[in-house]
């Protein structure tokens, strides 16, 4: 019974998010085929955030790397696919 609970506790973390597994690099290549095409305002937003985020990776930022990704996948979602 006590390995269930400790296999509970070691599970719960990675199943929160599936983009918790993918690296910030993937998740920027991810939010610039999502708005490909598209002009929108959020969709500029989307690619110069996931620049961004991309560019605080290569400078060891993680931390910022992911604000800036979660922003850039926030205005992905607002610009939608392609127009």
């Amino acid at each position: 019974m006590r390995w269930l609970f400790a296999a509970a506790f070691i599970v719960l973390p990675f199943t929160a998010s599936a983009a918790s597994f993918l690296s910030v690099d993937n998740r920027a290549d991810i939010v610039n085929e999502k708005v490909k095409g598209n002009h929108s305002y959020h969709a500029y937003l989307a690619k110069k955030f996931a620049d961004y985020a991309s560019e605080e990776v290569s400078q060891h930022d993680l931390s910022t790397a992911k604000a800036f990704i979660n922003m850039a996948e926030d205005a992905a979602a607002k610009a939608g696919g392609a127009k």
